[in-house]
C-alpha cells in the first residue's frame, strides 16, 4: 500500500513538472505580429557597383524609406567611406525629425573642400544609410560607386570600301573595341592582330559605328555612319545591314568638333590631371544646343552621318546605350581604295 501511494505521488509530481515546462514553451514561442519592418531602396534598387568617371563633380544618391507595422521612422543618417582614404565613415547627412511612415531623400555629394578631392582611379566610394525607427531599432543599407578613368582604345584599323576582302567595316566599344566584318566567313584572320574576323550580322547588338569610303564620290570620300543609317538599296552597306537580326541596328549620334578641340587635348585624355575630355563629354547633351566648354562656341548639330572625314579630325559620339566618347580619325586609303582607316577612341566608362 505504501509503495502504491509513493508511486502516485511521484507521478503527480512529474505531471506538474511537465505542465510547467509546456507553459514555459508557450511563452517563449509567442511572436509579435505587429513588429515594424523598414525597407530602404537606394538609387532605384541598383545593387551592383556603379561606375563613375574620374573626379566627378557630384555623386548623387537617391533613396526611399518605408516602415510598416505601426511605428514611424525617426532618424536618417548617411555616411561615406572612400577606399583609398584612412579612417572610418564620415557623416554627410543627418535628419532626426522624420516622424513619418515613408520618406524620400537625395544626397548630392559635391566635390568641394575635403569631400571628394582625394579620389583616385579604382577608388570605391561607399555610402552607408542608417535608419532608426521610433522604437530605436536600427536598419541599414549601402551603395557603392567605383571611379573609372577614361578608357582608351588601341589604334584600330578598318578596311577601306573596295579592298576586296570586306573586313573590319563595323566597330563597337564592347569587347575591347572589337571590329566586325561583312559576310559570314569566319576563316579569315586580321593580318595585324592575327585574330579571326567576326561577322557583323552575328554581333549587330554590339556595333556602334559604320565606316564606308568612296573616294570617287566627292560627297562621300571617307565617311562615318550610324548603324541605323538608311542606306538606299544597293548603296553603302544596305545589303549587309538588311540581313541583321530584328531589333538591330543601334543608333549612334555624332558631332564634329572642327578645330575647337585639339589633338593634344585628345592625346592627354587619360592623364588624370587633364580634364578637357572629361569636361567636354560630361557637358554634351547631343540635343543640337551643345557648347564647346573650351571655346564657348556652339557645336555642330548631332547627325547620323559624317562624310568627307579628314585626317586628325576629332568626332564626339553618343551610342545607343548612352555611352559617350571622342574618336580621332586618320585616313590612309589610296586612290585605288586599298588602304585603311585608322581610328582611336577615348570614352567615359
Amino acid at each position: 500500500m505504501k509503495k502504491t501511494i509513493k508511486s502516485i505521488v511521484a507521478m503527480l509530481a512529474l505531471s506538474s513538472i511537465m505542465f510547467a515546462s509546456c507553459g514555459d514553451d508557450s511563452k517563449t514561442a509567442i511572436v509579435d505580429p505587429t513588429a515594424s519592418v523598414v525597407t530602404i531602396t537606394l538609387n532605384n534598387g541598383v545593387r551592383t557597383l556603379i561606375q563613375i568617371s574620374q573626379f566627378p563633380d557630384t555623386i548623387k544618391i537617391t533613396g526611399n524609406i518605408t516602415i510598416t507595422g505601426g511605428d514611424k521612422l525617426a532618424k536618417l543618417e548617411v555616411k561615406r567611406n572612400i577606399s583609398s582614404s584612412a579612417g572610418d565613415y564620415k557623416l554627410i547627412k543627418v535628419d532626426s525629425t522624420l516622424n513619418a511612415t515613408s520618406t524620400d531623400f537625395i544626397v548630392n555629394d559635391v566635390q568641394t573642400g575635403d569631400n571628394l578631392n582625394s579620389l583616385a582611379q579604382e577608388d570605391k566610394i561607399t555610402y552607408l544609410v542608417l535608419v532608426t525607427d521610433s522604437k530605436g531599432i536600427l536598419t541599414k543599407d549601402s551603395i557603392t560607386f567605383i571611379v573609372k578613368g577614361i578608357s582608351v582604345s588601341p589604334q584600330i584599323f578598318l578596311g577601306a570600301s573596295a579592298n576586296g576582302n570586306q573586313n573590319n567595316r563595323f566597330l563597337g566599344y564592347a569587347d575591347n573595341f572589337q571590329a566586325y566584318a561583312i559576310g559570314t566567313d569566319k576563316t579569315k584572320k586580321d593580318p595585324t592582330t592575327g585574330k579571326f574576323y567576326l561577322p557583323a550580322r552575328e554581333n549587330a547588338s554590339k556595333i556602334d559605328f559604320v565606316f564606308f569610303s568612296n573616294l570617287q564620290d566627292a560627297n562621300v570620300k571617307g565617311a562615318l555612319y550610324s548603324p541605323d543609317y538608311p542606306f538606299a538599296a544597293g548603296q553603302g552597306y544596305q545589303d549587309e545591314i538588311s540581313k541583321w537580326p530584328a531589333g538591330s541596328p543601334r543608333a549612334t549620334k555624332f558631332i564634329r568638333l572642327a578645330s575647337a578641340f585639339s589633338i593634344s587635348q585628345f592625346n592627354n585624355a587619360s592623364d588624370p590631371s587633364n580634364q578637357a575630355v572629361n569636361t567636354l563629354l560630361r557637358s554634351l547633351k547631343f540635343d543640337g544646343k551643345d557648347i564647346d566648354p573650351n571655346t564657348s562656341n556652339p557645336l555642330a548639330a548631332p547627325t547620323n552621318k559624317l562624310a568627307k572625314l579628314t585626317s586628325d579630325e576629332i568626332i564626339a559620339f553618343k551610342t545607343a546605350d548612352g555611352k559617350s566618347g571622342l574618336m580621332l580619325i586618320a585616313l590612309t586609303p589610296g586612290a585605288d581604295l586599298t588602304g585603311n582607316f585608322q581610328v582611336q577612341i577615348k570614352m567615359l566608362p
